[in-house]
């Protein structure tokens, strides 16, 4: 007999599938299923399987359901010795039923197993490939719902875990080869994920196909660029750069990486991350952070603002920031010097997630607390797959910590909830392009472009003093085409440093011509426009209809009056697309010259560029920033 929840929710005995009934029936089996030695409250049952809109007298529907589920069980096990039930206990209904006949539960005891320490790797592969055999498609399969996507997601990345295992484990046998497809596979489900492209890249490298690995990085390096406007994980870099120089790479054991991926990647482990001991043996002290840029400058108001915040809470103010800014404001690089900053003020640690609220696919907050509660020391088979529980374990593990938790690009309230501390002791930073609300009455910081002066000075930092001494004209005009957004900055500064042979006043020259603008501040993966195309894709249809047609008025600053006329609606349509379009950082406010007038906008700078190309026959350029990946 076999209770099935890794694919569609089934009961198999023998070669015969039972009927389990209608959508919402199967799904209540299914929910019980995923934990079968706890049983689930009728209120928990009820909002994991019709969310936010049960049905009327829905108590009596799950009776009902319940009681064919029992007759639909016992008819399919009434030939075992022990027939399947389901039972409802003081603390709700649970499946009277072997734990050893759920899949998932199989599942974990084979992983399990296969991590256990000297074990070869010929037993640990076959270990792991019965456990990714039982999954036929997406648990859950079938159940609608946020409790069961959520639920899903977490899931996959325990299916991808397993997956890398298997993975290392064959590549450690010299059967690279059999591992490119189910590789390549979950890869399509999940594109972001470093863990599962670093085990394809080193598969492919030790099957002699160097030039697709080295392509496959490639590729990999666009889309991260595209989606979170980042650079891959320096453990993928040096994989890449250890193919370039043809050196041996081999996977570490399990016991070695400590079960996880690279750091940053969606749905990766903890295996990259570092882990120091404190003072007491055997508490692990998690630091997250990425690497603080060298050359980061100014910010010194910003800084101190969000260090009093954040070590100095008050009964009135939590050790709570939103910091909020347009892409390529500097954001990120912000928190990362203020974390390093403030190492000594949280003596328990780091912790950091990348959301990717900015990209196509944003991080699932339960995935993430999955990862941030393995590097907190907990065993990954004690992670509860339920999303609330696991939100529990996640509050208990923070709880008389202290801890600064960062959580970088989020999308929207509803992504950062569910990761927030239940205790005061855990300071809490989160940036946004959005306007979140301020959860745990956080205070909101706007980050605003960098000032002239510091502008110039980062260019120096990052060209070098000499060259910037010898041309300061041609430099200031560069950090006046680049806006103050640091991320321009970055690109001209790139591209000036591979080129060597350019005068800062011929780069200055073809940084002029405002429709070329967005093509000169790319490189690599630095690109203005990818990080604007991001925001703008965010938008509603009225907010992109809007900044299309504002791209044309002629003058920097209007009001909605002034804007009509060019987007051909009323004054209060116009006038929410200009706000949205605020919200998003493509339109400033003006200082008004009367209070009792209307609100006054700017549309300039970089800003300016990009709308003006959006409904300029640029259609081309645009779609090379959305796909940049393909």
């Amino acid at each position: 007999m076999e209770l099935r929840i890794l694919g569609s929710i089934e009961l198999w005995t023998g070669s015969a599938l039972a009927d389990l009934g209608p959508a919402r029936q199967r799904s209540i089996l299914g929910v019980l299923l995923v934990d079968p030695e706890r049983p689930v409250p009728l209120e928990a049952l009820v909002d994991r399987v019709w969310g936010d809109q049960p049905p009327a007298g829905v108590r009596n529907v799950v009776h009902t359901y319940i009681t064919r589920l029992r007759r639909a069980l016992a008819r399919a096990s009434a030939g075992l010795a022990e027939p399947i039930g389901l039972v409802r206990t003081p603390a709700g209904y649970q499946v009277s039923a072997d734990p050893g006949t759920v899949d998932l539960v199989r599942f974990r005891r084979l992983v399990k197993r296969a991590q256990q320490e000297g074990l070869g790797d010929q037993e640990r592969s076959a270990l792991l490939q019965q456990a990714l055999h039982m999954w036929r498609g997406d648990a859950l399969g079938g159940m609608q719902g946020d409790w069961a996507a959520r639920l899903r997601e977490t899931l996959r990345q325990s299916h991808h875990e397993a997956l890398s295992q298997w993975a290392d484990a064959e590549i450690r046998l010299g059967r690279p080869g059999v591992v490119l497809a189910e590789l390549r596979a979950a890869l399509l489900t999940d594109p972001l994920s470093e863990q599962l492209c670093e085990r394809l890249m080193l598969a492919l490298y030790r099957e002699g196909r160097s030039v697709d690995a080295l392509e496959y990085y490639q590729s990999m390096r666009r889309l991260i660029a595209k989606e979170l406007g980042t650079d891959p994980s320096r453990r993928l870099q040096r994989l890449y750069e250890t193919i370039l120089r043809g050196e041996v790479a081999d996977p570490v054991l399990p016991a070695e990486r400590g079960g996880g991926g690279p750091q940053g990647a969606a749905g990766s482990g903890a295996g990259a991350v570092r882990v120091v001991e404190r003072e007491r043996p055997g508490v692990p002290v998690p630091q997250m952070l990425p690497l603080d840029l060298p050359d980061f400058t100014g910010r010194e108001r910003e800084l101190d603002v969000l260090q009093r915040a954040l070590t100095q809470p008050t009964a009135s103010q939590p050790p709570a920031v939103v910091v909020v800014g347009g892409g390529g404001v500097g954001k990120t690089a912000l928190a990362v010097r203020l974390g390093h900053r403030l190492r000594s003020a949280f003596p328990d640690g780091q912790l950091y997630a990348a959301l990717r609220g900015s990209g196509a696919r944003a991080a699932d907050p339960y995935a993430v607390m999955g990862r941030l509660l393995r590097v907190l020391g907990t065993d990954p088979d004690r992670l509860p797959a339920d999303p609330d529980e696991r939100g529990e374990v996640y509050r208990l593990a923070l709880a008389g910590r202290r801890l600064l938790l960062t959580l970088d690009d989020a999308v929207d309230d509803a992504q950062v909830l569910p990761l927030l501390p239940g205790s005061a002791e855990v300071a809490v930073l989160v940036t946004s392009r959005g306007r979140l609300s301020t959860p745990l009455g956080a205070r909101a910081l706007h980050l605003p472009d960098l000032p002239h002066g510091h502008s110039v000075r980062l260019l120096a930092r990052m060209l070098g003093a000499e060259r910037v001494e010898r041309e300061p004209a041609a430099a200031a005009a560069i950090a006046r085409y680049c806006g103050g957004l640091p991320l321009a900055l970055r690109a001209a500064a790139a591209r000036l440093n591979t080129r060597p042979h350019w005068s800062l006043s011929r780069y200055a020259e073809r940084l002029s011509d405002q429709g070329r603008r967005l093509d000169e501040l790319a490189h690599s993966s630095l690109s203005v426009r990818a990080s604007f195309t991001a925001s703008y894709n965010a938008l509603p249809e009225d907010a992109r209809e809007a900044l299309r047609c504002l791209g044309h008025l002629p003058v920097a600053e209007f009001d909605a009056h002034r804007a009509c006329p060019v987007l051909g609606k009323d004054f209060a349509a116009v006038e929410d697309a200009c706000e949205q379009l605020v919200e998003a950082h493509f339109l400033s406010v003006a200082a008004p010259a009367r209070a009792d007038l209307p609100t006054r906008y700017r549309l300039d700078g970089l800003q300016r560029s990009f709308a003006q190309e959006l409904d300029a026959g640029r259609s081309g350029v645009l779609e090379a920033a959305v796909h940049l990946s393909v």
